[in-house]
């Protein structure tokens, strides 16, 4: 409790003679009631109003520098500021597709990792420096404690934007580093002219795909999970895209075609006659040497060949991604929104009550990966249909901010689950074509019977049905294809 301190000392001291309560003279220094003594340092509202001027310059540089009479520094200040809100304004609207082609370059992410750990610096040094120049100079040692405390506060704040931007950063340069390819003359199967498939322009490694008029790259679907060793490839399909407008024919090879003509690029290889399709990828595994040296993916890169050779078309990559992958790819984004149009049995460990009923749902990855690989009760052609549809959907449904928020996760899906053979320097280029592709028309041509016959396919017929496909002049095979307008028929 409070005693009276000096005050007390001096009422008990000795007074001098001629000293005292004589008639009339007041006492001398009152002890103030505890509820009248003063509480609040003089100099505790300016630490207020400069702590909340701090808070406000890591929002808005300058203002604490102005209010401090700091006129020349604070005008600076704001006009950077605001000549960097006017950059990423003009960015954000008219070069966006700029930006987005930037974010999958390895030397500019590094570039933006670089720059936000120096913004966190300069951050936190405007902060701390703000709180400087407007500190009253007559602070108690609790009151210059408390502002330390909250000038740190305010630190670990403005720290926390740069440093999750770098931190996706270094995310996303890792997945670009591990998964694509570094060296792009190393992934192209060589032309097949020798059985009359055009040899496409050779690209030039600065930009890869100015001189194709079309892009062909091979989806594969392997069937790779827990408990089931190899890998067979069940779903084998040929995305054909026009560059300059986004137009893309997707070409689809069932997995159980027979006599199938093994290409290695410049010749056909045995193959056993009774083996189908989807054993390719494994043979070209234990027989690497069929494609000679540097592929990354004996099996993926023999498979490519054999499948452009069936086709007619120069396949230039592949992409590849196993069951467990997908079903991952699809939880990380918070599950697919599909129309079943009929009831798809599926095994009741793996689905509530073992069937996918008709209606439109939101499927989470589990039920995806079921609802495009059932076979009971229909074939691997309805399931190709599927497919088809869920991969469009996925595509189609996943925007910026779906992958942003999933962005984490799903860069650790890519990084371990994809293998393909596309160069880091396309990089830039697809994704500028998959912003035409969003709104161009997406045609689905399925190789199945009564067009072919696995068991005794017609390849003479198959390369010219793709050819008229690839050529627009889909409608002579509409009446015996399935053929489908994905951007219609999947909706």
């Amino acid at each position: 409790m409070y005693d009276g301190g000096p005050i007390r000392a001096r009422l008990e001291a000795p007074r001098p003679a001629g000293e005292g309560d004589g008639p009339g003279e007041p006492d001398l220094d009152p002890i103030p009631p505890w509820w009248a003594r003063p509480r609040r340092s003089p100099a505790l509202p300016r630490l207020a109003e400069a702590l909340a001027l701090t808070a406000l310059s890591a929002a808005v540089p300058g203002l604490a520098h102005l209010r401090a009479g700091r006129v020349r520094a604070g005008a600076a200040l704001l006009t950077g500021y605001a000549l960097a809100l006017t950059a990423l304004a003009v960015a954000a609207g008219g070069a966006r597709e700029r930006l987005l082609e930037l974010l999958v370059s390895p030397a500019w992410l590094a570039g933006l990792i670089a720059g936000c750990a120096l913004a966190a610096v300069a951050w936190v040094a405007l902060v701390v420096r703000s709180y400087a120049v407007l500190r009253p100079a007559a602070l108690s040692a609790r009151e210059r404690r408390a502002g330390r405390i909250v000038v740190a506060a305010l630190c670990a704040l403005v720290l926390a934007p740069p440093l999750t931007v770098a931190r996706y950063g270094q995310l996303q340069r890792d997945l670009v580093g591990s998964v694509f390819a570094d060296d792009p003359a190393a992934s192209g199967a060589p032309p097949d002219t020798a059985r009359g498939v055009p040899a496409s322009p050779a690209a030039s490694p600065a930009d890869p795909l100015r001189r194709l008029e079309r892009l062909d790259v091979l989806l594969v679907g392997g069937d790779a999970d827990v408990g089931r060793p190899g890998v067979r490839t069940d779903s084998m399909t040929v995305a054909s895209i026009d560059t300059r407008t986004g137009d893309t024919v997707l070409l689809s090879l069932p997995r159980n075609l027979q006599n199938v003509p093994v290409w290695s690029g410049r010749r056909r290889v045995p193959f056993p006659r009774r083996e189908l399709l989807n054993a390719v990828y494994q043979h070209g595994l234990t027989h690497p040497g069929l494609v000679g040296g540097g592929a990354r993916n004996p099996g993926a890169e023999l498979l490519k060949r054999t499948v452009g050779h069936i086709l007619g078309r120069r396949v230039h990559y592949y992409a590849m991604v196993d069951m467990r992958s997908f079903r991952q790819i699809v939880d990380a984004v918070g599950g697919v929104r599909v129309c079943v149009d009929r009831a798809v049995p599926a095994p009741r460990q793996q689905v509530p009550g073992g069937v996918l009923r008709p209606g439109c749902r939101r499927l989470n990855g589990r039920e995806a990966l079921w609802y495009g690989r059932s076979r009971t009760g229909g074939d691997d052609y309805g399931r190709m249909g599927r497919q088809k549809c869920l991969m469009w959907e996925i595509a189609r449904q996943a925007g910026p901010w779906t992958v942003l928020r999933s962005f984490q996760r799903l860069s650790r899906v890519f990084r371990y689950s994809v293998n393909t053979d596309l160069p880091r320097g396309t990089l830039p280029h697809l994704v500028a074509l998959s912003t035409k592709i969003r709104n161009a028309r997406v045609t689905s041509l399925q190789f199945v019977p009564p067009l072919v016959s696995p068991a005794r396919p017609d390849y003479p017929a198959i390369r010219r049905t793709a050819e008229r496909m690839i050529e627009n002049r889909g409608a002579a095979v509409r009446t015996r294809a399935r053929l489908h307008i994905l951007n219609q028929s999947c909706i």
